[in-house]
């Protein structure tokens, strides 16, 4: 009977260590995207090219530091995002857009985090 519980229960401990020292917290950033990352030749728009590549690296980086990206399907688009059609985004779009996303996200009572 002894047998019986104590197998499992070390099992049991010794799945709890192993799990408790691979988790790591995710200590990247959180919330919306920096306009000054996304504008990468700093001259005060983002173009379709630079939103590509900083929205890459950025998943890139999350998956590298264990996130699901399970959302990714959902982001915004770059075209979405442009509403003057000008084939640029500028700071207000952007500011904009991530205003329009927090809220969407809030009223569908999904978890919103902002940069502190």
């Amino acid at each position: 009977m002894f047998r019986n519980i104590l197998i499992p229960t070390v099992s049991t401990l010794a799945l709890a260590a192993v799990l408790s020292t691979q988790a790591q917290p995710f200590s990247g950033p959180r919330g919306p995207m920096e306009f000054s990352d996304m504008d990468l030749d700093s001259n005060g728009y983002v173009s379709p090219d630079e939103f590509a590549r900083h929205r890459a690296a950025r998943m890139s980086e999350r998956a590298a530091q264990g996130r699901l990206l399970r959302n990714a399907a959902q982001a915004p688009s770059f075209e979405g995002w442009d509403t003057d059609s000008d084939g640029q985004l500028s700071r207000t779009e952007v500011t904009n857009g991530q205003q329009a996303r927090f809220d969407e996200r809030v009223a569908a009572g999904r978890p919103c985090r902002r940069n502190p």
